[in-house]
């Protein structure tokens, strides 16, 4: 992996979006350990090097997406029994936005995102709207904390990356619960007018 991570480095921006499309689907290699030694040697293109990436890794996404169609639930099916693979296919579609999105943010490599999502066919503009959003926080926030910071936004981003992800949690756990409160008021008075 060490060579690999060598050689994409020396491709520069060519190696970035090579990580970031393939990490999608294939790749060992996170896009991170290209995007920020070039974001820093570059600042003036951090922006650009981050928007980049966020962009190739979701269109390898759909690339996994797909794959999840093709191969994923039958794959699924051979380990989890029947039963238990219809709960957890209407757990994962009703929460789909939530699972997406803190996968997408988080070390979880994407690629296993991907392929759930395809073979769970999980609505594909929701995918991709979530991926986006996931997926722009983490590698455009990187671009642009280099590009205002320099080499201090990786000292910060490492020092914080725990507090940045528990405040993440905090408000995706808080959106949820409000949303589910929303839901079950209205399959209340949904019940009450009958």
């Amino acid at each position: 992996m060490e060579a690999l991570l060598a050689i994409l480095l020396e491709w520069g921006l060519t190696g970035l979006l090579l990580a970031a499309f393939t990490e999608s689907f294939i790749s060992p290699v996170f896009p991170d350990l290209i995007l920020i030694p070039l974001a820093i040697a570059k600042p003036q293109n951090a922006i650009f090097y981050g928007l980049a990436a966020t962009i190739v890794s979701i269109l390898g996404g759909l690339i996994g997406y797909m794959i999840g169609l093709k191969i994923g639930l039958p794959a699924a099916r051979k380990f989890i029994p029947p039963k238990y693979m219809d709960k957890i296919q209407t757990t994962v579609q009703e929460n789909a936005l939530w699972a997406i999105f803190l996968a997408s943010l988080s070390p979880i490599p994407y690629k296993f995102v991907c392929i759930t999502a395809g073979a769970l066919k999980i609505n594909m503009k929701v995918f991709f709207l979530i991926s986006f959003l996931g997926r722009a926080k983490r590698f455009l926030l990187e671009g642009i904390l280099i590009y205002y910071f320099g080499s201090q936004a990786i000292e910060m981003y490492t020092q914080h990356k725990s507090d940045m992800l528990i405040i993440s949690l905090i408000i995706i756990l808080v959106a949820g619960v409000i949303s589910y409160v929303i839901k079950r008021s209205k399959k209340a008075a949904a019940v009450d007018k009958l």
